[in-house]
């Protein structure tokens, strides 16, 4: 195929990388349906719904989807050119981010509501590979990992977690029984249980990247949701999407968005806005007060609060049942 001016070398910027995804997919003249026979041929998996995914986002897709696209675009000649473009974006962006890290890491004695930590990294950082890791980290993450040790990488000027057994959750009889199984789940807000937490956009169209909010529980997923026991009464909240791979929700702690929940693809067992608590309200089983870890603060949903989609956000606790939600068990965790 001969791509004309289509040149995935000249995007600047992982929006531009996807606005000239969208020009290919204009010239193929194809429909998505098209591209999901056109890439089964060929030996690759890309549904319809995750093409239509790509293009809708302004985030850099994986790897394999974009090769899949690319070849079911019939510009697989070009493929090269595309995955190159691709990989110094996201390491050029990982590379802005590694600068920011020479902060010194705030002191832990500051309580977890006075301190902010560093800027969230851009799109592409967040779903890019580890481009930017230097020797040292690997060779350290290797040892850690040789030791049995659940570590996972991310810039040092970061707040901390608790110490272990700080913020277990535990129901009112102080029993931990009650606590989620983990594994596959839904979540869903007790005031609206016909809805379940999935991503989508801030309403106020202030902060552009995804975001946790409440949505039909039949058009939640992708991503899947995973509960993850960590330590000690302890959760991450993980998401898996077919587009951009699994992230876990972290408390977003600077503006825009501030307190919103948004998917990091990086986890970190130290690093409290990625843990939260379940707290049982036994109001009614698997009923839950989400807690992120080591803060007064209590996952809500913003008013209106049975809106399609209410953003959820960490809020100052109130009891009210905003901040209620109920835990599902699904198959296939």
């Amino acid at each position: 195929m001969n791509m004309g001016e289509i040149r995935p070398d000249e995007a600047a910027d992982p929006a531009g990388f996807v606005d000239l995804l969208r020009r290919l997919k204009d010239r193929s003249g194809l429909t998505y349906r098209q591209l999901e026979q056109r890439a089964a041929t060929a030996g690759d998996v890309l549904a319809r719904s995750t093409a239509a995914d790509v293009l809708r986002r302004s985030t850099l897709p994986r790897p394999e989807v974009l090769a899949a696209f690319v070849r079911a675009c019939g510009a697989e000649d070009q493929l090269e050119a595309w995955l190159r473009a691709r990989d110094r974006l996201a390491s050029g962006a990982y590379a802005a981010l590694e600068a920011t890290s020479a902060t010194p890491p705030p002191s832990t004695g500051v309580a977890s509501d006075e301190v902010d930590p560093p800027a969230r990294p851009s799109a592409a950082a967040r779903r890019g590979r580890f481009a930017g890791a230097t020797p040292t980290l690997l060779v350290v993450s290797i040892l850690l990992a040789a030791l049995g040790v659940a570590w996972f990488w991310w810039p040092e000027n970061e707040q901390r977690a608790p110490a272990e057994g700080v913020g277990a959750a535990t129901s009112p009889g102080g029993s931990s029984s009650a606590l989620p199984s983990g594994g596959r789940s839904q979540i869903r807000p007790a005031r609206a249980p016909q809805l379940c937490i999935t991503e989508g956009r801030d309403r106020t169209g202030r902060y552009p990247s995804e975001v946790a909010v409440q949505r039909p529980c039949a058009e939640a997923t992708p991503p899947d949701t995973y509960l993850q026991p960590v330590t000690d009464g302890l959760y991450f909240i993980k998401w898996d999407h077919p587009v951009h791979g699994p992230g876990c929700l972290t408390v977003r702690r600077e503006d825009p968005g501030r307190y919103l929940v948004e998917p990091w693809p990086h986890c970190r067992t130290d690093f409290w806005p990625q843990l939260f608590r379940f707290e049982p309200t036994g109001s009614v089983p698997a009923a839950y007060r989400i807690r992120p870890a080591d803060s007064d603060l209590c996952l809500g949903i913003r008013d209106p609060d049975t809106e399609v989609p209410a953003e959820a956000a960490a809020e100052p606790c109130t009891g009210g049942t905003d901040q209620v939600f109920l835990v599902d068990s699904l198959p296939g965790g």
